[in-house]
């Protein structure tokens, strides 16, 4: 047996080295699983039999067996990138992580199958998503050079650079898709914070839908199921939109203090929502 999909999630303790496996429902610590790097962020496949793990300084991925009892490291793969960001392809064959610092900024492709790094493309990128209609639209965020680009990958994991760049508001630092795959909202730092709108109906001719300010500082997005509101974890407070998919509008509804203290981290997640979405989780320095 796994974890109920529809109750558990997992959160990255990079301080202490090791990930935590909780009931959303109970919030009762189900495992805590050591994993000695300095690990930074999580991602979980569609059917949460597998989670991916990043560190950074150590250039490791970690494939975490989640059917297990309890929970272990499957294996791991090094490369020769510092790794933050993980995004998975929506068949969860491919891990995909960027992080853009020096001496080797690439964008890396890992194989669980295989559990080894399959293609690696030199790009200058702080964040990356993997649209949910296939394997056509990567996209990763330039923090220093306010955009994003698209890159393709094939069914054995390989990354095609398509050459295509499109611009963002500045300093993206994070990006998600909507769950339709129909939009991408980027999470600009500077001139206050603000979201941008982008439309990816097209893989090809990605186009600014507009650009809504936020709270100062949005680190994380993530968005309802319906597609319909969107939520922004920001240095000081969690914004809320409303967004309209038929005119591409986004719109702050309401926002509030979280009272916490948030680690600025390119591309890694630190805000979601329980799977009922009745829950609203945040990741902080404790």
């Amino acid at each position: 047996a796994m974890y109920t999909r529809d109750h558990f999630g997992i959160v990255v303790e990079s301080n202490n080295r090791r990930i935590s496996i909780f009931d959303t429902d109970t919030f009762e610590v189900l495992q805590q699983l050591p994993i000695d790097a300095d690990i930074l962020d999580v991602a979980i496949n569609y059917d949460c039999t597998r989670a991916f793990v990043t560190s950074f300084n150590s250039m490791t991925i970690f494939q975490i067996d989640l059917c297990a009892r309890p929970a272990r490291v499957l294996g791991s793969a090094v490369t020769n990138t510092l790794l933050e960001d993980v995004a998975l392809t929506p068949d969860g064959n491919y891990a995909l992580s960027v992080d853009g610092s020096t001496p080797n900024p690439n964008i890396v492709s890992y194989s669980a199958r295989q559990n080894a790094f399959v293609s690696v493309l030199p790009i200058n990128a702080q964040a990356i998503a993997i649209s949910p209609l296939g394997r056509e639209l990567v996209l990763t965020a330039g923090y220093f050079t306010n955009s994003v680009h698209r890159f393709v990958i094939s069914k054995n994991g390989g990354l095609e650079d398509t050459g295509q760049s499109f611009p963002t508001g500045q300093n993206p630092i994070n990006l998600i898709f909507s769950p339709c795959g129909r939009f991408a909202f980027v999470a600009n730092r500077m001139n206050g914070g603000s979201i941008d709108v982008l439309s990816t109906l097209l893989p090809n001719n990605i186009v600014s839908l507009g650009n809504t300010p936020s709270s100062q500082n949005p680190q994380s997005l993530v968005m309802t199921r319906d597609g319909r509101h969107l939520f922004a974890l920001t240095d000081a407070n969690v914004d809320i939109f409303a967004f309209d998919p038929v005119a591409g509008s986004l719109r702050l509804e309401r926002s509030f203090a979280h009272g916490l203290d948030i680690e600025q981290f390119f591309g890694v997640d630190q805000i979601a929502l329980d799977p009922r979405e009745t829950k609203l989780f945040i990741s902080s320095n404790g």
